[in-house]
């Protein structure tokens, strides 16, 4: 019995978010964003974010693949396995180094 009231107070508990009075808006909210130049500063900054996210979480698998060697300790299929690993690593470093230049290498085709 006790289990179900909590689960079901779990539940429930967001719902005291809309008990509150939400204060009236009278006009449009203030933002940063002021032109399209400020869209574009944002999503550039958005994708290197990601890219470097990505390039981080590449590297860290490249680690990953020298700790599977590592502790291969000899053995084929762990000795292949983390074979796998590092071509899948170095794939990845790739992929995200291409990422992190392809807005450079459309602007020098545009001309922009």
């Amino acid at each position: 019995m006790k289990k179900y009231l909590t689960t079901a107070g779990t539940l429930l508990l967001p719902l005291a978010a809309f008990a509150q009075q939400i204060p009236t808006v009278t006009g449009a909210p203030v933002t940063n964003v002021q032109s399209i130049n400020d869209v574009t500063r944002i999503i550039v900054s958005l994708v290197n974010w990601i890219t470097g996210l990505f390039f981080v979480a590449a590297i860290l698998s490249l680690f990953y693949a020298a700790y599977l060697y590592l502790g291969a300790e000899g053995t084929e299929e762990r000795v292949a396995k983390a074979k796998e690993q590092l071509i899948y690593s170095i794939v990845a470093i790739t992929v995200a180094l291409l990422a992190g230049s392809i807005r450079y290498i459309v602007q020098s085709i545009l001309q922009l």
